[in-house]
């Protein structure tokens, strides 16, 4: 309980204070002889959002060298704070679901809305994908009042939302587990993805640009989901109002290769354009 007070009282510094490198006080027992500046402090946060970032993306947030922070990610590595991955870093294995539940919970009414709009999109007995993400696993919830569906998914939680339904036919993609947020992931989950087609693609995003291209923060999951757009008839991305011009920084796909995008407002103007250039349907709770 001491050290989830101090690491409140640590976010309530790093909301308010400037980005520097300023020593603020290590957290908890964990901290011992090591002070932690701001920006480790801001980094670390960011990783308890997102579940993992990349170096490259937290070098252009911080306007610092990759150098710099794989010194901030071994630091705070040191201290047992954040685990090492691949081109970036996430957290210790006992941290990682409570990351994940914390991403559930953030905007729930919100998901909850934008779940309904596309469960009333899906027919009774269709094919469909549903991607990784807090989002879509809100979908997932909303589409068990449906008949005879027939799901693909790489995310066990979207598959355990929908197995109380015995008429449904879940298919769960092979790969490797990632333990943060229950994702099925990897070479073999790109592979196996390739023996279906289905009627709808639901894909999570975790930002969009000014230009329309969609963004997410870890390159281990953009081969997934672009092997899943290209096996789906019709593509939905869903995504709550925060994930406009978010600071993800890798390329997924543009948002005109999508048939539909599901939100819980009004998108920036620029957004707007390319939604009605290209063609693609907006439908937030205010368009039912």
């Amino acid at each position: 309980m001491a050290g989830g007070r101090a690491e409140r009282q640590l976010g309530s510094k790093v909301a308010s204070a400037a980005l520097s490198d300023t020593a603020l006080p290590a957290l908890g027992s964990r901290g011992r002889g090591a002070p932690m500046n701001v920006r480790h402090a801001e980094l670390l946060e960011l990783v308890r959002q997102r579940g993992y970032v990349s170096i490259e993306s937290m070098a252009t947030r911080f306007s610092v060298s990759t150098q710099t922070i794989r010194r901030d990610i071994q630091s705070l590595c040191d201290m047992k704070l954040l685990e090492r991955h691949h081109g970036g870093a996430g957290l210790p294995p006992a941290s990682d679901a409570l990351a994940y539940t914390s991403r559930k919970v953030r905007n729930a009414r919100q998901k909850q809305l934008i779940g309904k709009l596309v469960a009333a999109e899906i027919p009774n007995g269709a094919s469909l994908f549903i991607d990784i993400g807090t989002t879509t696993e809100a979908v997932a919830k909303a589409l068990v009042d449906h008949r005879d569906l027939r799901i693909v998914t790489n995310h066990i939680a979207v598959a355990v939302a929908l197995s109380e339904r015995t008429d449904f036919q879940i298919t769960l993609a092979g790969g490797v587990v990632r333990k943060r947020d229950q994702a099925v992931t990897g070479e073999a989950t790109v592979e196996f993805l390739e023996n279906f087609k289905v009627s709808f693609g639901i894909f999570g995003i975790g930002a969009i640009d000014d230009e329309g291209e969609l963004l997410d923060y870890d390159y281990r999951d953009v081969q997934v989901s672009k092997t899943a757009m290209a096996n789906a008839r019709k593509r939905f991305v869903v995504m709550d109002r925060t994930k406009f011009n978010g600071d993800a920084m890798v390329r997924v796909a543009n948002i005109a290769d999508f048939d539909a995008l599901f939100t819980d407002g009004e998108p920036p103007p620029r957004i707007r354009e390319i939604l009605l250039a290209s063609n693609v349907r907006l439908l937030t709770p205010e368009s039912r």
